[in-house]
C-alpha cells in the first residue's frame, strides 16, 4: 500500500517500533478478552492472580496504545513534509520547460489539495495499526480457542474479504478518475480569480464559464466522488452481514451440526461483538488510505514526470559570479509548440555575443520568439543543439545552475516576493530604501524589517519594486523584458536615459527586449528576431522601420 511505503521511507525503524507497539496492544486487548472470557465462565472463586493479571494486561495495552498513537504522529507529521519538500526541491530542480508543459494548475493542486488529503489519511494512521492489530490478537486467541471453529470462521471471512477488496477497487478507480479532474477544477479556479474582471463585465461570459466550464467539472468530481464512498458504505454494509453471518454460525450453525461447548461458544461470542467497533473503523479508514495512495501517487508521479529523462538540475550552493568576459551562443536552437499551432516553432540556430558593459536591444514582433530567446540566454532553457559558451567554455548541465547566477531578470511575466530573500543583509536593505526613493516608491511601501509593507500595487509600480530587487543582486548581466510597457512617459525616460546608462557604466552586460523604438539609438546594437532567426540590423534603419 503506497501510505505504508511513505511512512517506511521516512522511518523505517520508528514506523516497525509503532507496528510492534501495536500489536503489543492488540495483544493486550486479546488477553483481556480471553480474561473475561474465563471469568464468566469459570467456576470458583477468583483468584487474586487473575484480579492482577486483569490490571497488567490492562496497563499494557493503554502504555502500548498511547505510545503507538505518539510514535505514528510524530512519523506522519514527518512524513508529511517530507512529501511537500520532495516535490517542492524537485519543481525547483526540474527544467522550466518540463514545468511550463505540466502547468500551474497541477502543481497547485499536488501541494495543496493532494498534500491535504495526505495529511487527513496519516492522521488516521495510529486508529488503523491498533485496530488492525487488536483485530489479529482477537484472531490469534480466537484460534487457539478452537481450531475447527476457527477454519469455518475463517472460511466466512476469506470470502467477505474477497467481496470487500472487489469494492474497494472499484472506488480506487472512481477516486483516481476524480484525482484527474480536480486538475482541471484548479485551472478553472485559476480563470475565475484571474479573469474576474472580465467575468463581471460580460455576462453571458459568466453565465457561460458557470454552466459550461466550472459547474460541469466540479459536477463530475462530486458525482466520482460521491460514487466511490457509495462502494465504501457497500463494504461497511457487507461487513455488517459479514459480522452477522459469523455469530449465526455461532449460534445455529456450530450447535446443530458441529458440537460447540459452552465456553468456547461465549468466547466466540464475545470476540466477534467485540471486533465489531475495530472492524468497523479499518473498513471506514481504509476508504480514507484509498483516497490517500491516489493522492500520493499522483504527488509521487508528477515529481517523476517533471524531472523526467534525468532532466533534474542541481541547486546546490555556489559562488555568486561578478564578472565574466564574454557570453557567446553559437548555432543554439530550440523547438517547442506555440499556442493555437500544430506545428512546432523553431527559434534559431542563433549565434550573438554578448560583452560587459555593453547594451543589447532585442527587437521583433509578436511570437517572434524574444522571450524564447532571453530564456535561453539565461539558462532557463536548455538549447537543443548548439553551445552556450562563458568565457570560452562550454556550458553543460553540471555547469548550469552556476552559469545562472550571472543573470538578473525581470521578465514579463515576473513574480515580486514580499520580502528580501537572499538580500537581506543591513548594507542591501539600506540601499533599498534609498532606491524606494529613487524610484517614487518611498510614499507607498516601506521595509519594515528585511519585508515590503505592501506589493498591491499598479504594474508599472511593482515592476518598479522588481527593478529594485534586481538592482540589490549586483549581477553581471541583466536581462529585461518589456520592462517600460508599463510605465509612464516620464519613467520610461528614467529607465532609458537614467538607469540604464548608469548600470553599463557599472560594467553590466545589458539585454533589454523593447518595442520603444524611440530609444533604440541608446544601444551599442540593436537584434532583430524574425520567424526565429536573428536579424543585425542598423539601429537608424530600425528607428525608421526599413529593416527587413
Amino acid at each position: 500500500m503506497k501510505v505504508i511505503s511513505l511512512l517506511m521511507r521516512a522511518s523505517r525503524g520508528l514506523f516497525v517500533l509503532a507496528v510492534l507497539l501495536g500489536v503489543t496492544s492488540g495483544a493486550s486487548s486479546a488477553r483481556l478478552i480471553a480474561l473475561i472470557n474465563h471469568v464468566l465462565t469459570g467456576e470458583g472463586p477468583l483468584q487474586r492472580s487473575t484480579v492482577l493479571t486483569f490490571v497488567g494486561v490492562g496497563l499494557l495495552a493503554m502504555a502500548s496504545r498511547t505510545a503507538t498513537q505518539m510514535l505514528l504522529v510524530r512519523l506522519n507529521s514527518g512524513t508529511l513534509y517530507e512529501l511537500r519538500m520532495r516535490l517542492s526541491r524537485r519543481i525547483l530542480s526540474a527544467p522550466l520547460r518540463n514545468l511550463e508543459v505540466v502547468g500551474n494548475p497541477r502543481l497547485l493542486s499536488a501541494l495543496q489539495e493532494d498534500a491535504i488529503t495526505v495529511s487527513q489519511g496519516l492522521v488516521q494512521m495510529p486508529t488503523l495499526v491498533i485496530d488492525s492489530a487488536t483485530i489479529i490478537g482477537c484472531l490469534v486467541y480466537l484460534a487457539w480457542l478452537s481450531g475447527y471453529v476457527f477454519l469455518g470462521m475463517v472460511a466466512v471471512l476469506v470470502l467477505g474479504l474477497t467481496m470487500y477488496m472487489l469494492l474497494q477497487r472499484r472506488a480506487r478507480a472512481l477516486l483516481f478518475r476524480a484525482r484527474q479532474k480536480v486538475n482541471t477544477l484548479f485551472a478553472h479556479f485559476g480563470a475565475l480569480t484571474g479573469g474576474i474582471k472580465e467575468l463581471k463585465l460580460h455576462r453571458r461570459r459568466r453565465v457561460a464559464f458557470l454552466e459550461e466550464a466550472l459547474e460541469p467539472t466540479a459536477s463530475d468530481i462530486r458525482a466520482l466522488f460521491t460514487r466511490s464512498a457509495d462502494f465504501g458504505a457497500y463494504g461497511q454494509a457487507w461487513g455488517f452481514l459479514l459480522l452477522f453471518s459469523l455469530i449465526g454460525l455461532l449460534l445455529f450453525a456450530y450447535p446443530a451440526y458441529g458440537g460447540i461447548d459452552q465456553r468456547t461458544l461465549i468466547g466466540y461470542t464475545l470476540v466477534v461483538l467485540y471486533l465489531q467497533q475495530p472492524l468497523d473503523s479499518v473498513m471506514n479508514l481504509v476508504h480514507m488510505l484509498l483516497r490517500v495512495g491516489v493522492a500520493a501517487g499522483n504527488i509521487e508521479q508528477l515529481g517523476l514526470s517533471i524531472t523526467q529523462q534525468g532532466a533534474e538540475e542541481s541547486i546546490a550552493e555556489v559562488e555568486e559570479p561578478r564578472t565574466f568576459q564574454r557570453l557567446e551562443l553559437v548555432g543554439v536552437t530550440h523547438a517547442y509548440h506555440r499556442e493555437n499551432e500544430d506545428t512546432r516553432f523553431t527559434l534559431g540556430p542563433i549565434s550573438m555575443s554578448l560583452v560587459p558593459g555593453e547594451c543589447v536591444f532585442l527587437v521583433g514582433g509578436n511570437g517572434s520568439g524574444k522571450t524564447t530567446l532571453a530564456k535561453l540566454l539565461t539558462g532557463l532553457y536548455r538549447p537543443e543543439s548548439g553551445e552556450i559558451r562563458l568565457n570560452g567554455q562550454v556550458i553543460t548541465d553540471e555547469e548550469r545552475n552556476r552559469y545562472r547566477q550571472h543573470f538578473t531578470t525581470v521578465f514579463s511575466d515576473f513574480h515580486l516576493f514580499g520580502q528580501f530573500l537572499g538580500l537581506g543583509s543591513p548594507e542591501l536593505l539600506t540601499r533599498a530604501g534609498e532606491l524606494l526613493r529613487r524610484l517614487h516608491l518611498d510614499r507607498k511601501v516601506k521595509i519594515e524589517d528585511g519585508k515590503l509593507s505592501t506589493t498591491e500595487l499598479s504594474q508599472g509600480q511593482r515592476k518598479r519594486l522588481a527593478l529594485l530587487t534586481a538592482y540589490l543582486e549586483d549581477r553581471p548581466i541583466y536581462v529585461f523584458d518589456e520592462w517600460a510597457a508599463d510605465q509612464d512617459p516620464t519613467f520610461k525616460d528614467v529607465f532609458y536615459k537614467e538607469l540604464l546608462p548608469e548600470l553599463k557604466a557599472a560594467g553590466k552586460a545589458l539585454v533589454v527586449i523593447s518595442h520603444d523604438d524611440r530609444y533604440f539609438a541608446l544601444a551599442d546594437r540593436v537584434v532583430r528576431l524574425e520567424s526565429g532567426l536573428v536579424l543585425d540590423a542598423p539601429v537608424a534603419a530600425l528607428r525608421s522601420g526599413t529593416a527587413g
